[in-house]
Parts: structure tokens; sequence; C-alpha cells
């Protein structure tokens, strides 16, 4: 009892504790995005057909007609036990019925990241051997605005990326065990190929993931002066047992193969090619998806890292000899490290297409922290507690000051470039709650209809369901005054209707800068 109670020794467990009740809370009250509904309807439907053929149930299934078949569904097989828990302490009222199954993935998303903390300690540790230290790095990394920000939404890329770390994990181990014994424990291949065929069932772009495997195994064998004949012949029947154990939880978890195992690669085609018609704001060029320059990944990650991380980055590249005198530490922050160069010059290569800033490549950010945060280790011990200290209170401040906009953070060099048409803002569409909950106070009245980009995300936050919603695409129509126009997410700047007067703006404040981000506009057309 005493070891538990001792605050010293455990106090990253303490912090983690609280973390995940503050977050699980939070995550239940920022709004329904734009992109939740169709990959949860997708996700249900996959679900539902693996209930019906493994367990007896017997659901109407209807056809997934004009939704992305490709769309994973892993995440939402994970999140049943807790949203059963939810629903029995929580009754929702505050949304409409049809969208409280949607806000009951939040919480799963938040734990989801929470546990991928363990792991990235787990991580630092292994290079560090400082337990302190890798747990003041796990604060750091669990509070940077921008993932905390994803945490309490993002269904997709949350998840995905917890998965792809907990799968990093375990190969640095797999390369740590090799290196140091010559021999491969049984039970790190069959949870890799668990959590590997999971990670493909959330996204199909998991197969990036056999990159990182393939630089580790090559980067073991010649750091540790092995044979690959001899590597082979010692572990043929893992690695087989390793892909058949993939493969085939894989196709058990996604119902869209079922029909043909071979559609698998024109998923993979078409999500590499997803049609996106949006572009992206980026250093006020509006960059599109489907004709990116090379520039645009080093630019939003450039923006998007902490000055920290990016100080981490310079000073290994500084530093590159001292550091890498040890041998484990250039096979894991080798490996890490040449994953994440060739997978960005990969999807630069391919013309890949990517959009909503660096949504698609988020799972590169914590193995980017792992890489920064092990080099700013070596520096003297009160500069690197310092350092990562002060980040920590700066993130701690500014997330209570941008909540819900938590995602939208830039790091401190917008000061020099600006932000307001410079990056993308609440492209998720964060601020339809705050527009509900604008109307809800205003009490307007039912025969005053409301035209908005983001129709159904205020729906679920409007108290009085009676008001009259209109379509978008009436903006320009002859409507009935007075009514009300909401622009939100890419759309702040469309053009109005004449005698339109802007009556509200939901706006926020970064990184002690004085500018001031609008997130959606409100008006009044009498």
């Amino acid at each position: 009892m005493s070891q538990i109670l001792n605050f010293k020794k455990n106090f990253f467990y303490y912090f983690l504790f609280l973390y995940s009740i503050g977050g699980i809370f939070l995550s239940l009250n920022v709004g329904i995005t734009h992109d939740e509904y169709h990959n949860f309807f997708v996700g249900e439907s996959n679900k539902k057909k693996i209930l019906d053929i493994f367990f007896g149930t017997d659901y109407q299934l209807n056809p997934l007609e004009g939704l992305n078949l490709y769309y994973g569904s892993g995440f939402h097989l994970l999140s049943l036990p807790v949203d059963y828990i939810l629903k029995i302490f929580f009754t929702f009222d505050y949304v409409s019925l049809e969208s409280k199954p949607i806000l009951l993935k939040h919480p799963s998303v938040f734990i989801f990241f929470a546990l991928s903390g363990i792991y990235f300690r787990k991580i630092i540790f292994i290079i560090t051997n400082n337990k302190n230290y890798s747990s003041l790095c796990t604060v750091l990394y669990l509070t940077y605005p921008y993932l905390l920000g994803h945490s309490f939404f993002n269904i997709k890329d949350i998840p995905f990326l917890s998965v792809w770390l907990i799968c990093t994990f375990y190969i640095v181990n797999i390369a740590r065990n090799f290196y140091e014994e010559k021999k491969i424990k049984d039970k790190y291949f069959i949870i890799l190929a668990i959590l590997s065929a999971y990670l493909l069932s959330i996204r199909i772009t998991g197969v990036l993931i056999f990159v990182e495997y393939l630089i580790f195994f090559i980067l073991t064998i010649n750091i540790s002066k092995s044979n690959y004949f001899s590597f082979f012949k010692l572990f043929y029947k893992k690695i087989i047992l390793f892909f058949l154990l993939t493969l085939s939880l894989f196709y058990f978890l996604s119902p869209s193969y079922w029909s043909d195992p071979l559609k698998v690669i024109n998923a993979i085609m078409m999500m590499s090619q997803h049609i996106q018609t949006a572009c992206t704001v980026t250093l006020g060029e509006c960059m599109k998806a489907q004709n990116l320059p090379s520039s645009y990944l080093p630019i939003w990650l450039f923006f998007k890292l902490p000055v920290l991380i990016l100080f981490g980055l310079i000073y290994l590249i500084l530093n590159e000899k001292s550091f890498f005198k040890s041998t484990l530490n250039g096979i894991i922050i080798g490996s890490i490290l040449s994953s994440i160069l060739l997978i960005v010059f990969l999807l630069i290569l391919f013309n890949v297409n990517l959009y909503d800033e660096i949504r698609q490549v988020m799972f590169l950010v914590p193995l980017i922290f792992i890489i920064s945060l092990t080099s700013i280790f070596i520096l003297p011990k009160k500069i690197s507690y310092s350092f990562i200290g002060l980040f920590i209170i700066f993130f701690l401040f500014q997330n209570v000051k941008i909540f819900p906009y938590n995602y939208v953070w830039l790091n401190n060099l917008t000061h020099f470039t600006k932000v307001n048409n410079k990056f993308e803002l609440d492209y998720w569409g964060v601020s339809s709650k705050k527009i509900a909950y604008f109307f809800n106070f205003k009490n307007i009245k039912s025969n005053e209809c409301i035209i908005s980009n983001r129709n159904r995300g205020i729906k679920d936050f409007i108290e009085n369901k009676d008001i009259c919603f209109l379509p978008f695409q009436d903006l320009h129509k002859k409507n009935t005054r007075p009514f009300y126009v909401a622009l939100s997410e890419r759309s702040t700047n469309k053009g109005l209707p004449n005698n339109c007067k802007n009556i509200h703006n939901e706006r926020i404040q970064i990184n002690f800068s004085k500018e001031s981000l609008i997130m959606a506009k409100i008006f009044k057309c009498d």
C-alpha cells in the first residue's frame, strides 16, 4: 500500500488517472464534427455484419449506398464496451437522439490516446533508461494541444496513431531482443500480428507500417552484424505465422472485403487518391489535394510541431555522432527516423492526396516526438527538464484557453507569418456546437430559419427542435425574412445575400498573440 501511495514514484500514474477522467468529460463536451457521421454509419454496418455472421444476431442490414466501403470499422468494434458503460451513467439529453451513439464514441477515442501515452513512455524509457524523464516527456506528449484536441473526437486518426505507436513499441522490443540475445519471443510476433491486423482494420493506410518493420529488420541485422540467411533460417516459421495471423485477423475485422479479398488492392489505390475537392490553406496558398506541391508536408510539420521538438531535431543533427555512439540508439532511433523520412518521401513521390493539414500523417507525430525528446535527453539534466517543464505549463495554459479548438493550435512561429488566411482553422466544424448554444441563448423563433453549411452539427445541440433549417444551397434564394446564416469550416468567407448583419463571431487567440482567429460567423438577414 505504501508503494502505491508513493507519489514521487507513481506520479505519472496519478497524472494519467486524473488526465483520463478529465479527458473523457471534455470529449463529451465537444461538438460532433462533419466526418463522424459517415465514418460511424460505415462502422455500424460492418459491425452488424460481423455480429450477424459470427454471433447469430439478426440486424436488418442496409446496403452501404453512397458510403465509402473502404473506411475501416476496427475502432467501432473495440469501442463497444465503453459505449455500453457510458449509457449506464449518462443520458445525453442535450444532444439529438440519432446523434447520441456518435457522441458516445468520443470517450473511446480519448482512451485510445491516453493508452498511447503508456507506450510512448515505454519507448522513451527503453532509450534513456530514466523513468522520471520518460514520464515528463509523456506528460508533454499527452498535453500537446494539437493531438489532445483530436483525441476529443477524431475517430479515425487518433485510434490509428495510437495502435501504430503500440506496434512500434513491439517492433522495438523485437529488435532489442534479437540484438541482445539473438532470439525473439513468440509472444512478440503474435502480439505484433494482432496489432498490425487491427491497425489495417482501422485504416488501410496501415500498410505503411510494413515500411517501418522492414527498416527495423534491415538496420537490426546490419548493426548486429548478423546474416540474413541465418536470420530467416532461425525465424522463418515465426515470420510465416506472423503474416498468416495478420491477414486472417484483418479480413475477419473487415467485412468490406469478404466478397472479394483482392478488393484490398483497390482500397489501397482508392484511399491513396481519395477524392477531396477542397483545398487546404497553407502559408496563404490554397493547396489542392489532387495537385499538392512537395512543400506541403514540410510546411505543415514545421508549423504544427512545437518549437521544442524542432529544436530537438536540430540538436540531433548537430550531435549525430555522439548520439549514435550507442548501438541501440542506432537501431531504434535510426529505424524510426529512417521510417519517417521514407514514408514522407513515398507519399510525395506517389503524389498521395493529402488534405486538412497533417491529419493523414498524424501517426508520424509521436515518432518525431520520440526522436526529438531522446536527443534533448543528452543535454544537461537541469536544461532538458526545465525546457520540457516550461512547455508543459505552456501547453496546459493553451489547452484551457482555446478549448474546444485545441487541434487548431500552431506553434509560436506563426507570430511571424500570422494565421488568418494563412492556415486552415476549424476545418472539422467543432464550432457547430458553439453556434447551437448561441441560438439557444438567443431564443429565436421557430419560423426564423437557419441556413448553415453545418445544419446537422447545429441541430444536434439545438434545444428547440421545431426551429426551421434550410439547406445551404438555399442561401441565395428568396427566403422569408428574418433568417439566420451560420458559416463555419471553409465557408466563413462565403458570399451573403443583401441586408445581412454580422451578429456574432466565434473567436480564439493562441500563443499569447493579439491576432483574433475567427472559427465561425453568424449573420441575421432582415
